[in-house]
């Protein structure tokens, strides 16, 4: 059987619906390595013993347990046939060309950019082949141009209580939502909104009521849930990005509406000003009643299917 070592962090939950997406739709067996997967003492001896080696002698028993296991696992097999890694920059020097020497292939997936990764420009010599979803960065660097997916298809929900959901980690995009959330109740749009932050991060701007701080990640697997009961997932670009995050493909796969500050959506197949509106600035926004008020226009058929996670995962194994 052909055989895949999968290599990615703990990105949200979303290392684990690509490894599902892999053992469902690839027909190989897959071996599974979380970059960023911490180590966890065995009891309290050993975590007496590593502060200790800690203060006297300078060492992390930690680190080393972690490396001994991503080699361990990486080590499960001779050899393999695929190996996919996701941010090589999680992964150490030694490990990383241990997997590489073991591969038939190899494949890197780049989930951010360039500008927002530039430690990621390192590793742009040791794999066969470099997927991006940014725009840019494929004009610029070569890489083989992949759209993110969705992984849920539409769920029937007998009525919707919100307008419009959110759901951001905080950043400098925080200051585009208070704008967008005032809009929103300023002219009577039910909108809710989940904002991430580490406690260490505490939010310093003052939110509207109706945007929730949270310091638990929901899991990429689970956070459409939170836009099953809204009418339009609104999604804020980041401005070092070009490409489209994952809230657009969401939004197809549920089939609802779209707002979005990002503008190159209009160049996509499935660019319908009827289910995505586009704010230009959020200092002057003005989104017409009958886009809040008309439903969903469903796509072709043959244009949502491609954007779906068993398509993306042909596309990366091909």
């Amino acid at each position: 059987m052909t055989r895949i070592l999968f290599i990615a962090p703990d990105y949200y939950g979303f290392n684990e619906v690509v490894y599902n997406g892999l053992t469902k739709y690839s027909n190989c067996e897959v071996v599974n390595v979380n970059s960023t997967l911490p180590y966890k003492y065995k009891n309290f001896k050993e975590r007496v013993h590593n502060f200790l080696l800690k203060v006297f002698n300078k060492k992390n028993l930690k680190i080393k347990k972690k490396i001994e296991h991503l080699r361990n696992t990486i080590h499960q097999y001779d050899s393999y046939d695929l190996l996919i890694v996701n941010r090589p920059d999680t992964v150490g020097d030694e490990e990383l060309a241990l997997a590489i020497r073991l591969a038939k292939r190899s494949v890197c997936l780049f989930w951010d950019s360039m500008d927002k990764i530039p430690s990621q420009k390192k590793y742009l010599t040791q794999f066969d082949r470099y997927f991006s979803f940014d725009s840019q960065d494929c004009n610029h660097y070569g890489f083989e141009e992949v759209t993110n997916f969705y992984f849920v298809e539409k769920h029937k929900i007998s009525d919707h209580t919100w307008d419009v959901a959110l759901l951001m980690t905080y950043d400098n995009r925080i200051h585009s939502a208070i704008k967008i959330f005032e809009y929103f109740n300023h002219n009577n749009i039910k909108a809710k909104a989940k904002i991430f932050t580490y406690k260490s991060n505490p939010i310093q701007e003052k939110l509207p009521e109706n945007m929730e701080v949270i310091h638990d990640i929901i899991p990429f697997r689970d956070s459409y849930t939170y836009y099953l009961d809204s009418k339009i997932i609104l999604d804020l670009a980041h401005p070092n990005q070009t490409g489209l995050s994952f809230r657009p493909f969401e939004a197809m796969g549920l089939e609802k509406k779209l707002i979005t500050t990002n503008h190159s959506i209009q160049n996509f197949d499935f660019f319908n000003a009827a289910n995505i509106h586009i704010i230009d600035n959020p200092n002057f926004i003005s989104i017409p009643n009958d886009f809040l008020e008309s439903p969903y226009h469903p796509i072709l058929a043959s244009i949502q299917d491609k954007y779906y996670l068993k398509n993306w995962i042909k596309a990366i194994i091909s």
